[in-house]
């Protein structure tokens, strides 16, 4: 598939947008990492699978962020459980969380805004190796870089 072909199959993909804002009025580092994440939480007990996710770096820019996470409707089932969640990582340790993960798509809902809350600083997992663990922190990628599981359509940040 060529790139312009991708690209116009992902602008015809439905989305789910909205806005992540900060609770407090905080001054967000240059290498701060923003993710937002579409995730299928249905099964009980069993890590949620991604839908979509945005992982970019915040370039200096603050709060309010928007994005634009498409998805193909195909990976959503009629009854399942699809959240609408973000984090913030510095330095590799997740400082923001969103307050409350946001239930989209089944309910009728592609819009939504989230509000992240500071959170004790926590590491972000390492990339395991065989048995062991490595002991290099995961990288986010490049600026502006999208995650293969989604395509910007129009994300300002």
């Amino acid at each position: 598939m060529s790139a312009a072909s991708a690209q116009h199959q992902t602008l015809s993909m439905p989305a789910v947008t909205g806005t992540v804002n900060i609770r407090q009025r905080i001054a967000l580092p240059a290498d701060a990492v923003l993710t937002v994440t579409v995730s299928d939480a249905s099964v009980p007990d069993a890590p949620s699978k991604v839908i979509s996710q945005r992982v970019s770096r915040t370039e200096g820019k603050q709060a309010p962020f928007t994005f634009a996470l498409p998805y193909n409707p195909a990976d959503i089932q009629p009854n399942a459980r699809i959240l609408l969640s973000s984090a913030i990582a510095i330095n590799h340790r997740v400082v923001m969380v969103t307050e409350n993960v946001v239930p989209v798509i089944t309910n009728g809902v592609n819009s939504a805004d989230l509000v992240m809350v500071p959170v004790t600083s926590v590491p972000l997992p390492v990339q395991g190796q065989g048995q062991g663990q490595s002991t290099e922190p995961l990288t986010p990628p490049a600026p502006a870089k999208m995650l293969p599981s989604s395509q910007p359509v129009q994300s300002v940040w």
